[in-house]
């Protein structure tokens, strides 16, 4: 498994920017869920579900049709920058104009102010696009690195003040704020990008027709997993939709690792061998590999010991979102595989295959949802379960289908991690048992199972192996 040194070099400096910035945020987290009330993430939650809409609104699709085609004209990058601006400013406006009949929706009337100070997300977050997506498409993450990092520190810094004056829910507006508000800044400053070109309708066309198929198909997915919150705080407590939130943020944040990683190598690499079928099909399954044996690991451990983690990290108070951790832990278990087909496809020109399969998805994931909540948030934590594993059959029929690469050979591949992965579960599912539930049982029992799991892989020659030693600086190995 050859690993060309652009790559190495970039893999390890994204790697390095979302690792840390990932790891910041999960501080940020731990001390705020110590200051701040369960029910206050709750209501935050709700507001941030209409955020969440709005910002795929401001990007459009732009910056991925930017990092697909490799190269672009400045009337292209300023095209998309007015793109991203105009529509920045319809959904602040919507936004703003609806903050009442958003509370009255949820009947809570401190939602409204909420909203309209959330507002402000739309245009920091577009002036951010076309820097971050040029910044990508060139692999220059060193950059990327530094802006990212110091976004997370201001933020973090910000809100733990915020909750620390006492400030409860408005401690995390303030870290949405400051964290979109910073980025945006520094990304202007540190890309060097400035819209020196011309706006034309033409070039704003051309690259609306792909990422119009993108904004349909990202807002496909950002409602289901926000429609979540909107079942939560309509018919349970801003309690509970605070214990799904934090649940749901947990494992998040591994997933979103992934798919940041993913998404920022595979898309401008796959894209850059688009017209060779063979190479992209190397490169997925390279991918594949690689992506499946760091994360599967991770999402056990994480089910395994959800609860004790939740409990020692967060907090007693929290202890009932360990359960709904330890659910979505093991729907999250095939997510790079989910990321890397939407990525292969997205590269190869395929937009419209990538909307009809969200549309296909996201169908039976909303019913599925529409369906469990009755039941409870537990039933609405399994439904994830069930839909993750629909996606993954999906994701594996179409990719299939567009690379050759059939699902019989798929799961022919995906069988030495299945194997290395049983290993591991074996062994975490013992250590829980076993050892005593406290930090050192914990990390011992996460540390064992891990061990394993990286022993097992290289006793039984697994690919990925090979692909992370090369990713090692000579000097080093």
């Amino acid at each position: 498994m050859s690993v060309p040194n652009a790559v190495k070099h970039a893999t390890r400096w994204s790697g390095l920017e979302i690792g840390v910035r990932y790891l910041l945020q999960f501080g940020v987290t731990v001390v705020l869920a110590h200051l701040v009330d369960p029910s206050a993430y709750g209501v935050v939650a709700m507001v941030l579900v209409f955020t969440a809409l709005g910002n795929v609104f401001v990007d459009s699709g732009t910056g991925l049709a930017l990092i697909q085609r490799q190269r672009t004209s400045a009337d292209e990058e300023t095209s998309a920058f007015v793109i991203n601006l105009f529509i920045a400013t319809i959904a602040m406006g919507a936004l703003i104009a609806a903050s009442h009949a958003i509370s009255s929706f949820y009947g809570r009337p401190e939602i409204a102010a909420m909203c309209i100070v959330l507002s402000a997300v739309f245009p920091l977050n577009a002036l951010a696009v076309v820097p971050d997506a040029l910044l990508t498409q060139q692999l220059r993450f060193k950059i990327r690195t530094r802006v990212e990092v110091g976004s997370s520190l201001a933020s973090g810094a910000v809100a733990i003040l915020f909750a620390m004056a006492g400030a409860g829910p408005w401690a995390l507006v303030a870290q949405a704020i400051s964290s979109i508000g910073m980025r945006a800044f520094m990304l202007f400053v540190a890309s060097g990008w400035r819209p020196v070109g011309r706006y034309r309708n033409k070039d704003a066309l051309s690259i609306f027709s792909f990422g119009g198929y993108m904004l349909a198909a990202g807002l496909i997915d950002t409602a289901y997993n926000r429609l979540q919150a909107v079942v939560i705080g309509r018919w349970f407590t801003a309690r509970d939709l605070g214990f799904y939130s934090l649940a749901q943020n947990t494992q998040q944040a591994p997933t979103s690792f992934a798919a940041a990683l993913l998404t920022r190598l595979g898309l401008p690499l796959l894209s850059a061998a688009r017209h060779d079928l063979t190479e992209v099909k190397r490169v997925h399954r390279a991918a594949l590999f690689m992506s499946l044996f760091a994360f599967v690991p991770l999402m056990i451990v994480l089910a395994v010991y959800a609860s004790p983690i939740v409990t020692f990290v967060y907090g007693s108070r929290w202890a009932p979102a360990g359960p709904l951790l330890s659910i979505l832990a093991l729907g999250a278990i095939p997510w790079p595989a989910h990321v890397l087909s939407l990525v292969a496809l997205n590269a190869m020109g395929e937009p419209r295959l990538v909307l009809r399969v969200e549309v296909a998805k996201k169908s039976l994931a909303i019913a599925l949802l529409l369906a469990s909540a009755p039941w409870g948030i537990t039933a609405i934590a399994w439904s994830t379960v069930a839909t993750s594993a629909a996606s993954y059959l999906l994701n594996a029929y179409f990719v299939g289908t567009r690379l050759r690469y059939d699902a019989t050979a798929q799961a022919r591949d995906l069988l030495p991690t299945l194997l290395v992965a049983g290993c591991t579960t074996v062994v975490a599912v013992a250590c829980a048992a076993w050892l005593p539930a406290s930090w050192m049982g914990i990390g011992t029992g996460i540390g064992l199972a891990l061990l394993v799991h990286v022993a097992v892989g290289w006793v039984a020659s697994h690919p990925a192996i090979s692909g992370f030693l090369q990713l090692i600086p000579s000097r080093i190995r």
